[in-house]
């Protein structure tokens, strides 16, 4: 883990205590309480990672973000981008009622419509760095099948919107409003990608799928629902590479039950489908 204290000494900023919240292959968080008010750091420290995540902390992407009040208010960033502050948000617990779907299918719109900038890679790029990181553990085979998906769901032919591309429950708070953080992996992608993420993260109904998606301005139709099964069959073999380059990242190769465990979530689910 990293240590921030120096860090927080060069920028003149007092605490009363550092908690860490969460360690992670691509940062370190840590919530600074400093008298009544708690602060969220993010140390990045994965090299690796960072040449397929990040592309939020362009200050034409995080302007837009915190503008349109769909990311914290920025307290300070680092020239590097290795180092961010921004404010605490508290989340309450929400009523997952068709309203809360709806105003979630209003965030992920305005999230989609943010302006990208030039250097923002698409999600093929990314995918790209997972190939040659299987290829070098002599696992091809597992990203052949990413390619027969990747033509299943036409990306190649679709419209690219910004995207977050990890929207669990964990990255959508709540406090009057819906507010998004983690944008760590975000790239230009196709807007299933998040939509499908949300619908099965809250294992929602239709009429709930229907709200989510008449707050995005999308009509529930058969194309749609086939979109959204294709797509969440995609993410979910996505988190099967996922873990195994967060294993090999971080040295514990040796951590089958972890691949196990996202390989088999994607094989019950598309032999039911």
């Amino acid at each position: 883990m990293v240590d921030i204290t120096s860090d927080l000494k060069e920028l003149n900023i007092s605490y009363d205590k550092i908690n860490v919240l969460r360690q992670g292959e691509n940062s370190d968080t840590f919530l600074i309480t400093t008298g009544k008010k708690k602060l969220i750091a993010k140390k990045f420290k994965n090299l690796n990672f960072q040449t397929i995540t990040n592309t939020y902390l362009n200050k034409k992407i995080l302007n837009q973000l915190v503008n349109k009040k769909l990311f914290p208010k920025v307290v300070y960033q680092s020239e590097e981008k290795d180092f961010l502050i921004y404010e605490y948000l508290e989340s309450s617990e929400s009523n997952k009622d068709k309203l809360f779907y709806n105003n979630l299918g209003k965030k992920i719109k305005e999230i989609h419509e943010i302006e990208p900038c030039k250097n923002v890679l698409t999600f093929e790029q990314q995918l790209n760095f997972y190939k040659m990181l299987l290829r070098k553990l002599n696992k091809e085979k597992v990203y052949s099948r990413i390619e027969e998906l990747l033509n299943d769901i036409n990306i190649r032919k679709s419209k690219l919107v910004f995207s977050h591309n990890d929207l669990n429950a964990n990255n959508i708070l709540f406090n009057k409003d819906i507010c998004v953080i983690d944008y760590e992996y975000s790239s230009l992608n196709n807007k299933f990608s998040d939509l499908s993420k949300v619908i099965f993260e809250f294992q929602m109904t239709e009429d709930e799928i229907e709200s989510l998606l008449k707050g995005y301005r999308m009509n529930f139709d058969d194309l749609t629902k086939k979109q959204i099964i294709l797509w969440h069959r995609f993410n979910l073999y996505l988190d099967y590479i996922w873990s195994i380059t967060i294993s090999y990242n971080e040295n514990q190769l040796s951590k089958e039950n972890i691949e196990s465990f996202y390989l088999n979530k994607y094989i019950d689910f598309d032999s039911k489908n």
